[in-house]
């Protein structure tokens, strides 16, 4: 029997990763993008839906009656139905240990960056700064070393204790906190000890807004965030009121709630500030990566249809 396939999101990756064999009859159907009211037509008639960001709620599921496994090129779950998809007998894969080199690297570039303000003395040589002094070098901005400093995470998965590894081979004190027993007195204390924080857990619940005003009010004046995880995980308006107003000294992010962002986000008013780096969702999608990941979800497809279910959700 031939088994449908259809991608709705293919755009999600560049045209030049390689997808290994499917090892089974197959129809392959590729969708650059699709919007919501083009679900319930394209998958219809699928067998295995591949997606990355579109949602697949119970309401257009319900269309695709010849279901039987749903392949997120991602490791968050948020995007699926899964109560729906457990009711039904339909599986849902997804990607796991494929991304933590890649983020934590990212983590480090942006940390580096903030504490050895590349950006504030690029702009200060832009600005002929450096050129009128008499003496070889320019002191005109505070410059801080990794080395000794606390690091907190957010999130002990393999991101997060990637970003630990990291961490300590610059020679910093690590700290974690797990958000799945949260205790708000132990966050408060967590969090105001800290010279850098940086996130590593999944949006929900218990993450949405986690951070806010009240918490960077709590945090050191020198603390440096990084948030590689969700947007939502942090207050975006909260956060650049706290950089404005130098509530903390900085913070590297690669998420936001909406994404593409709007025109009217908030960052757009500090992006030109020297203590904030914003990189649209790239932490994980080195060349290294993304083809690992296209990896994994050909395997975890080629192993379900084997009878040997793969990182099922």
């Amino acid at each position: 029997m031939i088994k449908k396939i259809v991608f709705l999101d293919r755009a999600t990756f560049p045209k030049n990763i390689v997808f290994p064999p499917i090892k089974f009859n197959y129809f392959w159907k590729n969708y650059n993008f699709t919007e919501q009211s083009q679900i319930k037509k394209r998958i219809s008639s699928a067998n295995i839906i591949i997606t990355n960001k579109v949602n697949l709620n119970k309401s257009v599921l319900q269309e695709a009656v010849n279901l039987e496994l749903i392949a997120i090129t991602a490791t968050g779950t948020n995007i699926i139905d899964l109560n729906y998809c457990k009711e039904n007998n339909i599986s849902v894969c997804n990607l796991r240990n494929y991304a933590s080199v890649s983020v934590a690297e990212h983590v480090f570039a942006m940390m580096l960056m903030l504490s050895k303000n590349i950006k504030g003395l690029e702009k200060d040589i832009n600005k002929k700064i450096w050129q009128k002094k008499k003496v070889f070098t320019l002191l005109s901005r505070e410059i801080n070393n990794l080395h000794d400093k606390k690091l907190g995470i957010i999130g002990k998965g393999s991101i997060g204790k990637k970003v630990g590894k990291f961490a300590k081979s610059f020679g910093m004190k690590v700290k974690y906190m797990s958000v799945r027993k949260f205790d708000r007195n132990k966050f408060i204390k967590f969090i105001s000890s800290l010279d850098y924080l940086s996130i590593h857990c999944p949006l929900d619940n218990r993450t949405k807004d986690l951070i806010t005003i009240k918490e960077f009010k709590l945090m050191k004046k020198n603390m440096i965030l990084i948030n590689t995880a969700r947007g939502g995980i942090v207050n975006e308006a909260d956060l650049t009121i706290a950089l404005k107003r130098k509530i903390i000294m900085g913070a590297g992010i690669d998420v936001t709630t909406s994404e593409p962002p709007k025109k009217s986000h908030a960052y757009y008013s500090i992006l030109n500030k020297a203590n904030f780096i914003w990189t649209p969702h790239t932490a994980w999608a080195s060349n290294e990566t993304l083809q690992e990941a296209i990896n994994q979800l050909i395997k975890n497809i080629n192993s379900f249809y084997k009878g040997k279910k793969r990182n099922i959700v």
